[in-house]
């Protein structure tokens, strides 16, 4: 019943603030995704563009419209991992899956923000659900829906491949599971996702496989960096330190129950180690990425679904154990883990959508910031600049992708934005897929609305070399009941002459300085 009542609160608390709280600007960015519905993107598979379609197309443009395919996939990720878990142990078991699925962090986001990462989890989550059937009740069906669900995390997000390495890996470990290699059932399985595939390598071989280069020779080239610690960090963030503990603990090889039985013995066996290839196996790639190149913070968060089944089960003593003073310590954190999350999540809510008395300013700069008031902000702005000039500027955000991604939600009331907005690519710079739905060819002579955080990027003097004129550079302040909540810089740019059109500009122009 307590799982049930804190569930039912987390599923309320995320509904009730997915109106209220101003989208990420990745959100905003995939929304433009679903205004551009393609079988592909740049940096991203079009899953998450088609469920913000399907989405605001029944309920309208919204924040909860473009988060409601979020909530949904949590709920699907949840079933799955619950009919899991029910597999490998009991229905307690099952229900403590869900719980922590409902606390997390990691997942508890999951649940609200709309990102790739919401389908890759439920066609992750479905997908160690029919492996498990497939691999460990030995379910020659079970790789149909391994088929569909790997094309399904395929079209979400291309970290979903990994789960090849660990069938692999289990398969080689496993003396039952190796008859596999000899049966069709999983060469068919891997035709299936890959007939799902079939629009995104259409749309790359139309766009010379830009996508595939983005995310792989792209990202292997890059300078070198270590990014250990940062992968590390993010596991401590993402899981929380007792959830990491309480994962390790199942992981390490004495954790494999000493049976009576032979059969219960190997069964046990089996348990673990399809837990290890699906986590340890996998997590290894992310280790070795880390070495040499920068890691996202969540890169690793779907490794962790196929060991906490077993740290839902060692939430508590098992019938005749002997627990140690490690278990013992793991299983006393857990009540003051989960509370504690619990009011984290609810009062951070509160103040993202409302605020709290006495707390400084948000900063615009990060993932979190006024970016409704932004956008009104912005819409006076262009509004006066139309008003002098006679002709609709283009806004033009200055940073990667953020400024334009939400100005394009939140500065305009219809759609304007989606042929109004753009972003530094008008400077050499990139800006992911605002170059290829609104290039520079197509604004030449119009004028620039240039919006920006960073005033030392606005008032770069190479910006005069891509128009005729520009003005200087402005504040505006951002207050929320009369409560400074950030800053932010414009300046227009009279008549865009192009990254070599303009004939003040002596040769090819510079790109201003990324910052």
């Amino acid at each position: 019943m307590v799982t049930i009542a804190i569930l039912a609160y987390v599923l309320t608390l995320r509904a009730v603030f997915m109106p209220l709280v101003d989208l990420i600007p990745e959100e905003a960015y995939y929304w433009n995704y679903a205004q551009h519905l393609d079988l592909s993107y740049l940096d991203h598979p079009p899953m998450v563009g088609w469920l913000i379609w399907l989405s605001t197309s029944v309920l309208g443009k919204s924040e909860f419209a473009v988060r409601l395919p979020a909530y949904i996939c949590w709920i699907v990720a949840a079933l799955f991992m619950f009919r899991l878990t029910l597999n490998l142990f009991d229905r307690t078991t099952a229900f403590r899956v869900v719980l922590l699925l409902a606390v997390l962090p990691i997942y508890f986001g999951l649940g609200f923000f709309m990102t790739p990462d919401a389908p890759l989890y439920a066609a992750w989550a479905g997908c160690l659900y029919f492996l498990q059937r497939a691999l460990l009740a030995q379910d020659h069906k079970a790789w149909c829906g391994v088929g569909i669900c790997m094309g399904v995390g395929m079209l979400s997000k291309y970290t979903v491949v990994l789960l090849g390495l660990g069938t692999l890996t289990f398969v080689l470990l496993d003396a039952r599971s190796r008859r596999w290699f000899l049966r069709p059932e999983p060469y068919l399985a891997a035709v299936v996702a890959l007939v799902l595939f079939t629009p995104v390598l259409v749309w790359n071989m139309r766009h010379d496989w830009i996508s595939f280069m983005f995310q792989g020779p792209d990202r292997l080239t890059s300078s070198p960096r270590f990014s250990l610690h940062v992968l590390i960090g993010s596991v401590f963030l993402l899981l929380t330190p007792t959830a990491l503990f309480g994962i390790a603990k199942v992981l390490l090889p004495q954790s494999v129950a000493k049976a009576s039985g032979s059969d219960q013995l190997s069964a046990e066996r089996r348990r673990y180690f399809w837990a290890l290839s699906f986590t340890s196996v996998l997590l290894s790639v992310f280790v070795i990425y880390s070495l040499r190149h920068q890691v996202k913070l969540n890169w690793t968060a779907p490794v962790w679904l196929a060991a906490i089944p077993l740290a839902a089960r060692d939430m508590v003593p098992r019938p005749y154990e002997i627990a140690g003073s490690v278990a013992k310590f793991i299983r006393r954190l857990w009540l003051p883990t989960i509370i504690g999350l619990l009011i984290i999540h609810g009062a951070g809510f509160y103040y993202l959508s409302l605020g709290l008395p006495g707390a400084g300013p948000v900063s615009p700069k990060h993932l979190f910031a006024p970016w409704r008031l932004l956008g009104e902000k912005v819409a006076i702005i262009e509004a006066t600049v139309e008003a002098e000039t006679k002709s609709k500027p283009v806004i033009v955000g200055m940073d990667k992708n953020f400024i334009s991604s939400e100005l394009s939600f939140y500065a305009f009331a219809d759609h304007k934005g989606l042929t109004n907005t753009g972003g530094p690519h008008f400077f050499g710079e990139r800006s992911l897929m605002w170059e290829v739905w609104l290039p520079g060819s197509a604004v030449l002579g119009r004028n620039f609305l240039m919006i920006d955080f960073d005033r030392r990027r606005l008032s770069d003097p190479s910006l005069s070399q891509y128009f005729d004129t520009t003005s200087d550079v402005s504040t505006e302040h951002l207050e929320r009941d009369g409560r400074a909540v950030g800053t932010f810089y414009w300046r227009v740019g009279y008549r865009y002459q192009g990254l070599t059109g303009n004939p003040k500009a002596k040769g090819s122009p510079t790109p201003i300085e990324s910052r």
